[in-house]
């Protein structure tokens, strides 16, 4: 559900018009039905004792949990109301945060940054953000796999269908970074929905951004960044190199000693700044494109025109009308009436957050490093916002009975980052990542019940398929297709619905279960034909003994493929799932070879029983080898592992 102006009312600044509607008052940049509506403006524009809760804030945060450093900017009416640093920088203890000189990897809020300078070819005509990007990308081209074109606009509301990517993001090694056109070229992720329908954020989308900027501008999109973003702001001390200074020991070689992250792909995580460059970010977003007022002591230094900056502002996308979307980048997040933008970040040992009120004219960058950055992170925001931004959610009435097609909605759903995955790294985003599987019940009175496994949440149905949380504060709704419920969606993430078998739980047992069961074949049959051997009884016939070294080859492969893949990952060292060893493409090919080897064990089983191969209880356990065999191969070739 996007909306959009044409590229020539646009460019010739004559205002905001929609040419495709989201239900409700198009022009209404807030969440349809936000969860409250308490005017919050006169208290949330009051930032007196502002640097004392930040103050005791940080400080409890920095003393309560393992963290290092926080930094704090805080802007309000066109000026910086607070920049400050807590505690040292990320590598020496004796260096102490200061706001305009230490530098904080901003990890995920470099997006940010990289779709305001793809705002900024819009805002020059380069870049039409509704045509398709082949038309503008000269290193890399996208697969026309579905018949709508993927266009800037998708990329810059996660709504471009790519599957997420793990391999090629980063490395665990600064000296084997790729060039950027590089990084976005190899193991390219395969587009799995259709554009501009179901969002699903994915580094490559904001990766692949800073190439089109790139491309058209021509020249590297680090130098883009730093002539038209950080030069106009004076943000001197911002950086996408991926070992600056700054950091406390100003050298390289103390930076990547302590470093093992490092972004391969910069567009979507590889910026450095201090806070007080940040506060210069925030407050150009929030004067419409400028800082400075142009008097005679101050500069005005501009980045976007105005018309630009309410552009990139107002809701471009949303899958339901009910839900928060969208900016140009940046999300959506309603508080009552009162609409907030914003972006986070994480990379290991820094989190980030970056807010924006316009309506309150309020921006917040805060900073943390140390093992557990995204707690301090997390924390300080919501403290910030209750203190701020405060609201008073207008709870919905309780349930009316049971609600609309309650049996069509229970169930579990999962994360479309997994369920629409196409490669290994399906499990390695389930086993690792940020996967979730939802179970929904309904209870007796109606309530609905969701449980990802951490946090238990009940809702009540406002609408048919609309459900707002029993404190107001949320909202989630099913998206139905042709009278089948295809996705839940939560803010501005999507699930599917998962079938039984679908079950991790189930798939546990079903892997111990089969693993236990091969492993006997594995280890038993050398051992009874070694008993046979020592007893000098009889060797098997020849169909037997065919028969048992095929099986033998069905109930081994697992042990193979396990080998093979923990022998290339140990070679491979730091990054083996970021740079896979060129090897692990033949790891994969056993699997495929475990499934010849079953076939043809399952045709052996039953001339076994056709023929009378072995004793009554050996056939019974060669069949459940095989049986095992095939259902381990069902469960690889589920999670995409070769098969």
């Amino acid at each position: 559900m996007s909306q959009h102006l044409s590229r020539r009312r646009f460019l010739s600044g004559t205002g905001t018009a929609c040419t495709a509607a989201i239900a409700g008052c198009a022009s209404d940049t807030a969440s349809a039905e936000g969860p409250g509506s308490r005017d919050t403006t006169e208290q949330s524009a009051d930032l007196d004792g502002l640097e004392a809760f930040v103050d005791e804030t940080v400080r409890a945060h920095l003393d309560d949990h393992d963290l290092a450093g926080a930094a704090v900017s805080v802007v309000h009416d066109g000026s910086v109301a607070l920049t400050k640093g807590y505690g040292h920088a990320f590598l020496d203890e004796r260096d102490p945060v200061v706001a305009d000189e230490t530098r904080f990897r901003i990890a995920s809020v470099s997006k940010v940054v990289t779709w305001t300078a793809a705002m900024q070819l819009v805002d020059r005509g380069e870049i039409d953000p509704h045509e398709d990007v082949n038309t503008y990308l000269e290193s890399v081209s996208v697969p026309d796999t579905y018949d709508g074109p993927i266009t800037l606009a998708d990329l810059a509301t996660h709504t471009a269908g790519f599957e997420a990517r793990v391999r090629g993001d980063t490395s665990g090694d600064i000296d084997r970074l790729r060039p950027l056109d590089e990084a976005v070229s190899e193991h390219q992720p395969a587009r799995v929905r259709p554009p501009g329908e179901t969002p699903q954020y994915t580094n490559y989308a904001a990766a692949l951004t800073g190439q089109l900027v790139a491309d058209v501008a021509d020249t590297t999109f680090r130098e883009y960044v730093a002539e038209n973003v950080f030069g106009p702001l004076d943000m001197g001390r911002s950086t996408f190199e991926q070992a600056p200074g700054g950091f406390g020991a100003d050298s390289r070689e103390a930076f990547t000693e302590k470093v093992n992250w490092f972004s391969d792909v910069p567009p979507a995580s590889g910026m450095s700044a201090t806070p007080a460059d940040m506060a210069q970010f925030l407050l150009a977003h929030l004067n419409r494109g400028a800082v400075g007022d142009g008097g005679d002591d101050e500069r005005v230094g501009r980045i976007l025109s105005p018309e630009a900056a309410d552009e990139m502002h107002r809701r471009w996308f949303t899958p339901h009308e009910h839900l928060d979307g969208f900016a140009f980048g940046l999300f959506e997040r309603s508080r009552g009436d009162i609409r907030i933008l914003r972006h986070g970040g994480g990379i290991p040992q820094f989190a980030t957050e970056l807010l924006l009120v316009p309506e309150l004219d309020l921006g917040l960058f805060v900073a943390y490093n140390g093992a557990e950055a995204g707690t301090g992170r997390s924390a300080f925001t919501d403290a910030f916002l209750d203190n701020y931004v405060p609201v008073e959610a207008d709870e919905p009435a309780g349930p009316d009975g049971r609600p609309a097609r309650a049996d069509d909605i229970e169930g579990s759903y999962r994360s479309i980052l997994a369920t629409d995955a196409t490669t290994y790294e399906k499990p390695v985003l389930t086993a690792f990542g940020p996967v979730r599987t939802i179970d929904v019940r309904i209870e007796d009175d109606g309530t609905l019940v969701t449980d990802d496994g951490d946090t238990t949440d009940r809702w009540v149905e406002i609408e048919p398929l609309v459900f707002r949380r029993t404190d107001g504060r949320k909202t989630l709704a099913f998206r139905e297709e042709d009278g089948d419920l295809t996705h839940l969606l939560v803010e501005q993430s999507a699930f599917k619905p998962i079938s039984w078998h679908e079950q991790i739980g189930l798939q546990t047992k079903l892997a111990a279960a089969t693993a236990l069961v091969m492993l006997s074949g594995v280890v038993g049959w050398p051992l009874g034909a070694a008993w046979r051997w020592y007893r000098g009884g009889p060797s098997l016939s020849g169909g037997a003994r065919r028969a048992r070294w095929v099986g033998g080859a069905a109930a081994g492969w697992p042990l193979v493929f396990a080998l093979g893949v923990v022998v290339l990952l140990v070679s491979a060292g730091n990054g083996a799932f970021n740079r896979p060893p060129s090897g692990l493409e033949v790891a994969f090919g056993i699997p495929v070879a475990g499934a010849v080897a079953t076939l043809w064990a399952g045709a052996y089983a039953v001339r076994s029983w056709r023929r009378g191969y072995w004793s009554l209880p050996v056939r019974v356990h060669y069949t459940a080898v095989v049986c095992a065999s095939a259902g381990l191969l069902w469960l690889f070739h589920y999670w995409n592992l070769g098969v």
